[in-house]
């Protein structure tokens, strides 16, 4: 097949996916995050266990649980935060079934194996008969009141609470003190109730019974059993859990979980089965009807799994590192178990109190302007395009179209929540998209302008400009991939966005567009000098870069030591992300008033705060207003100025809640971690590609930009955000890929100018690759200034930040990561010998041109 034929293939590939992208976007929603879209808001009130009470170190190490459960289980990105020091809230955006995803993520996932024989409590009915369970939990509970348990007794009494009628059906419970039972009934005993106590030592566990066994989904009735509550193992004992599949001839591909044991469990469960098979042999008296032993798996109370000790197959026992557990698992069931096996069990107990819908945080409006402000900077970044490349422009407009359909496609169909994080990735990938198209596009002028005809022009522009762009996609790509893999929470979907983006730039910006040119590379268009713009006149760079590097580092560090001064004496303006504060939430007699008459309110006081509104599940409609903690003063205050200016307060409503910081210190610490891992891996890559000389200044250029951003933060005392925290890992990618650009233009022409001092080599490549820094940062910066412009209160924070990164990544790419390398390149010895060589090759150059004018 000819090139012109492999580019019209290629090219209608890419057409069929826009289509296909096209009707996905029409047939599946966007999934939104908090943010943007609101959600339900559900508060967790924290109950003590026989082991842990309710304390700060409680809730924070649940709290935890709880985000790692989340991440585990798909949750769109949702809100986790401390309240009142005993509460947990938890805001889900567009969960279809709350209750259900409530359920999983505050399951205690207490796991405990049990010897079934040895502990199974006989039930014995009125007539003397016995049986191992019963349909009946009062009859169970009741018989269970009446055991004495096995001494010493372990774990913790049980309190049930029944109606009276014939039925007896349960109210609620178990619960581990009779306080906590009637906690909700005024600590007392309402007529038609009784309340039934289990003792210590003993416990009551339920069987799901399905009346068809080999279909998870059948109807099922529950099993109640007594057992004396002394475990063989205990969760502690399982190092992880993972769904996997039964590879068994009758039970090929059905779904269960995997176990991995500690050192100690492996111990454990080796003497357990070791004691079933060897009762089990002992207790056998028909060889046809063997009597093996089981153990129970049992999670909070629930028998997962009764399977059975063979003694003739394993007549010492299982002795191994791993196990699984069986039994009418679902896939998503039991990937759910292995999430809660894996997250932890959480050290105490909870209930929902109280469950209502919340808006977005940024608010409808904000989320208009911004989109707005978007739409508006991307077409300025096309017009722009357009303007300086002409022809070239224009197929990078066509690329950013394809680019765009294709992402937003992927968006719906992963689904990628978007949220305000995710949106920065999504500005830095337009960038590094647009940036692909005008590093090539440079190469293709410079090719042009050497005389090469149109298709060479383009062939030797894609040649020479490829590698650069691998190299800086693929370290862009590794930060990704670390952020993903080792963070959490926003920091997680900026990362999964960055990594989807960059792969889509990558495929339009280097392959579609490179079908377009092989298209139409020998049509009079492509001929047409003006049209293309191949013939504009180079602009010539004569700035010493190198030799300036005493000033750029001066307009760099003096703000940055500033800042660190600033940042060492008052620190950083914490938003409410990183801080605790105070929730208010109430609503109003005279009707609802807009989310920006309560903003007006709150802002004239001097407060910045997180408003939404709230619909409870009564319908009642309120705000909820979160702001950084106020004193009771400022909390009366704050009460005179809603009640008077908006309506009138619903005292019905009105409460107030301490709230902890949504950015626990597990998301934090996990970013931390996560960027410097990356810092490692890109030092590796660098190294590999360049070499450590140029490695450590393009990490330093990085430090360099992020450190300056918050120092200007903290001079000017913006607040930092959430949002912040994704605008600086924005710099942080932008930042990277730009100094790789560089640093390839320097490797190349290293391997050209060998008898060139290594200072004029790094001035010549950052004057080759200045045009297209220039443009690339206009093609960021346009877009994200509009944002700070017109894209409203919320969105300024997060847009400053951005424009501050971009603008220092740009800078200190050519100003401070090239003039380091070649300072430290020229104190090489090998390096000093090179110079010198050329140095005498000059004024031998010199002194021969001199005779020759004597001559």
């Amino acid at each position: 097949m000819s090139a012109r034929g492999r580019s019209l293939l290629f090219l209608i590939v890419v057409l069929g996916l826009v289509a296909a992208s096209a009707v996905a976007i029409a047939l599946r929603p966007t999934v939104l995050g908090l943010d943007l879209q609101g959600g339900v808001e559900v508060v967790l009130q924290g109950k003590p266990t026989p082991e842990s009470p309710v304390t700060p170190e409680a809730i924070s190490r649940s709290q935890d649980i709880i985000r790692s459960r989340v991440d585990r289980f798909g949750v769109a990105e949702p809100e986790i935060q401390t309240q009142n020091q005993t509460q947990i809230a938890i805001s889900l955006p567009g969960a279809k079934d709350p209750d259900k995803v409530v359920t999983d993520l505050i399951k205690p996932a207490q796991l405990t194996l049990y010897d079934y024989g040895a502990t199974l409590v006989p039930l014995v009915g009125a007539d003397g008969s016995q049986s191992a369970s019963s349909p009946d939990l009062y009859q169970v509970a009741k018989f269970a009141g009446g055991v004495t348990p096995r001494n010493p007794a372990t774990g913790a009494a049980s309190f049930y609470l029944f109606r009276t009628t014939p039925q007896h059906p349960l109210v609620t419970g178990p619960e581990t003190t009779r306080v906590a039972l009637l906690q909700s009934y005024s600590n007392r005993v309402l007529p038609g109730m009784e309340v039934v106590k289990i003792p210590k030592g003993l416990v009551i566990v339920r069987d799901k019974q399905f009346l068809n066994p080999s279909k998870p989904d059948s109807p099922f009735q529950y099993q109640y059993s007594v057992l004396q509550d002394t475990p063989s193992l205990r969760g502690r004992d399982i190092a992880g859990a993972q769904q996997t599949f039964n590879q068994g001839a009758l039970n090929s591909n059905e779904p269960i979980v995997a176990l991995e044991f500690t050192g100690e469990g492996r111990k454990k469960f080796a003497a357990v089965t070791k004691t079933l098979a060897q009762r089990g042999r002992a207790s056998t008296t028909d060889p046809q009807n063997p009597a093996y032993q089981s153990f129970a798996i049992v999670l909070d109370r629930d028998i997962v799994t009764n399977p059975i000790i063979n003694f003739n197959e394993n007549p010492n026992g299982i002795n191994s590192d791993r196990a699984q557990i069986e039994g009418n698992f679902t896939l998503g069931s039991a990937r759910t178990l292995a999430d809660q096996i894996n997250s932890g069990a959480l050290p105490i107990t909870f209930d929902v109190i109280s469950q209502r819908q919340v808006s977005a945080t940024l608010g409808k409006q904000s989320l208009r302007q911004g989109l707005i402000a978007g739409a508006i900077g991307l077409l300025l970044v096309m017009i722009f395009l357009v303007a300086y490349y002409r022809l070239l422009g224009l197929v990078a407009d066509l690329a950013l179209l394809i680019y765009g359909i294709l992402f937003y496609a992927v968006i719906v169909l992963v689904p990628i929540t978007l949220t305000l994080p995710g949106i920065a990735g999504m500005i830095l990938t337009i960038g590094v998209a647009a940036d692909a198209n005008v590093v090539i596009f440079e190469r293709i002028r410079e090719e042009a302008r050497a005389g090469r005809s149109a298709r060479a022009a383009i062939l030797g522009g894609y040649s020479k400009g490829i590698s650069a762009i691998i190299d800086a996609n693929v370290v862009t790509l590794a930060t990704a991939a670390i952020l993903f893999l080792f963070a959490t929470s926003g920091v997680k979907g900026f990362a999964f966005t960055l990594f989807v983006g960059v792969i889509l730039s990558l495929f339009t910006a280097v392959l579609a567009t490179r079908a377009v040119f092989g298209l139409l590379a020998d049509t009079k268009l492509f001929r047409n000098e003006r049209l293309m713009g191949t013939k504009m006149r180079e602009i010539h760079w004569k700035l010493d870069f190198v030799g300036k590097w005493k000033l750029w580092m001066a307009i760099s560090f003096v703000p940055m030591v500033i800042g660190a001064f600033v940042i060492g004496i008052n620190g950083l303006n914490l938003g409410l992300d990183f801080t605790s504060g105070t929730r208010i939430h109430t609503s109003f007699l005279k009707g609802q008033p807009t989310e920006a008459a309560v903003r007006t309110v709150v802002s004239d006081l001097g407060y910045d705060a997180k408003i939404q509104a709230t619909t409870e599940q009564d319908g009642k409609r309120g705000f909820q207003i979160q702001t950084k903690t106020l004193k009771p003063a400022q909390v009366n205050e704050l009460k005179r100025a809603l009640d008077t200016r908006l309506g009138g307060i619903d005292e019905k409503t009105y409460g107030i809640d301490l709230v902890g910081p949504s950015f626990g210190r597990q998301v934090i610490r996990n970013a931390i971690y996560a960027v410097l891992i990356s810092f490692a891996v890109i030092i590796l890559y660098l190294t590999v590609r360049f070499e450590y000389k140029l490695a450590l200044p393009a990490l330093l250029s990085v430090v360099h930009d992020v450190w300056l951003a918050l120092s200007i933060y903290a001079i000017t005392g913006r607040e930092v955000t959430s949002a912040t925290v994704a605008a600086l890992l924005t710099i942080l990618g932008y930042s990277l890929y730009d100094v790789v650009i560089v640093f390839d233009r320097i490797r190349e022409n290293t391997r050209i100018m060998l008898r060139t001092p290594y200072r004029q080599i790094v001035n010549v490549s950052v004057h080759e690759t200045l045009t297209r820094s220039i443009i690339t940062s206009l093609t960021t910066v346009i877009p994200v200034a509009v944002l700070f412009i017109f894209g409203g209160d919320t969105l300024k924070d997060f847009a400053f930040a951005l424009l501050v990164g971009i603008l220092s990544g740009g800078l200190s790419s050519i100003a401070i990561a090239a003039p380091i390398a070649a300072l430290w390149k020229e104190r090489e010895p090998a390096e000093r010998k090179r110079e010198a060589k050329i140095r005498k090759r000059e004024a031998r150059r010199f002194v021969d041109s001199d005779a020759d004018v004597v001559d």
